[in-house]
């Protein structure tokens, strides 16, 4: 019988894992603490100081941003990686406005902190159609960028030509507290479009609402989940094989172990399905993500084709849910 291995550690060994440690709503909830008064005295100071630098956006958003901002720097050190900042999602159908605030905050990081690393900067953009193309003019500018808010594959090729570092699809639409339907198609058919066609985006998956969910995307590039989460995954053990056939990439994981070094037991892996979940209340992952080449498309110059694509992607309800930003 095999032996039983760390979830956490097995999870590891498949998928970069990511913790979600500050969310923008976290954020707000974190500045209400009267432990950060101070903080908000110093940061209201200093954003009075340096308004007349920055005449677009008003003193109490600049104020927010630079609170935010002094919440996340000193944690830096702490972490390795990535840190990923989000714009206002205010913004999300302004292409100018996303790339004002993208650059306002890589300049408020070394305002706050002259020595931060620009490099590690990630900004978070919603995957609306002026969201990448922001996306596009930002990569050009030398600023990194995560299409967020992500349901379709037509999001997700247009987040690829537009240069993005990361798209991070959502397992649960926001109303996933109340009604939670995980989709797990985009992820796989992002993943396996990009790999066919050689796209440096890479997929980090997110908001799933329990661990069995992250389970079942083991495999996934990379993932992001909060510290409870992780901490849950930390204290449970079950066989490589069984956890193994849990995931919608257990193929690819069938694939890594051909050698059999799970045991010699490769087959077991392999057992039922391996190319889709549709039990419960999952979406099944379709068979042209599953099968075969995936259809190389492009939208980066063609809005029209776009967004005619992205409105019949899943029925529109994958615009719905884009649009609950």
């Amino acid at each position: 019988m095999e032996n039983p291995i760390n979830l956490l550690d097995y999870l590891k060994s498949k998928t970069q894992v990511d913790v979600d440690s500050l969310d923008i709503r976290d954020a707000y909830t974190e500045l209400l603490n009267p432990r950060h008064a101070d903080l908000l005295k110093k940061t209201a100071a200093l954003a009075n100081e340096i308004k007349a630098h920055y005449h677009s956006v008003n003193f109490e958003e600049l104020a927010m941003e630079l609170s935010m901002l002094s919440l996340a720097i000193p944690i830096s050190p702490k972490i390795t990686g990535a840190i990923l900042v989000m714009v206002n999602p205010l913004y999300s159908y302004s292409t100018p406005k996303i790339v004002e605030n993208a650059q306002r905050l890589c300049r408020l990081c070394q305002f706050l902190e002259p020595k931060f690393d620009l490099s590690r900067i990630i900004i978070k953009v919603p995957s609306t159609w002026e969201g990448l193309q922001a996306c596009r003019k930002l990569k050009s500018l030398g600023i990194k960028t995560l299409a967020t808010t992500l349901f379709s594959l037509e999001q997700a090729v247009l987040a690829a030509e537009a240069g993005c570092i990361y798209i991070s699809p959502f397992l649960n639409e926001l109303k996933a507290t109340f009604d939670p339907s995980p989709i797990f198609d985009i992820v796989v058919q992002a993943q396996r479009y990009y790999e066919q066609h050689s796209c440096s985006t890479r997929v980090k998956a997110c908001a799933a609402v329990n661990v069995e969910q992250i389970l079942k995307l083991a495999g996934v590039h990379a993932f992001t989940a909060p510290a409870d989460q992780l901490r849950e995954l930390s204290a449970m053990e079950e066989p490589a094989a069984k956890v193994a056939q849990r995931s919608v990439f257990r193929k690819e994981i069938a694939a890594e172990h051909t050698n059999g070094d799970i045991n010699g037991d490769a087959a077991a892996i392999t057992n039922g399905d391996a190319n889709g979940v549709t039990n419960g209340n999952t979406n099944g992952v379709t068979d042209g993500a599953s099968k075969g080449a995936m259809e190389k498309l492009s939208f980066i110059d063609d809005e029209s084709k776009f967004r005619l694509a992205f409105a019949r992607a899943d029925e529109g309800r994958a615009q719905l849910k884009t649009a609950q930003v």
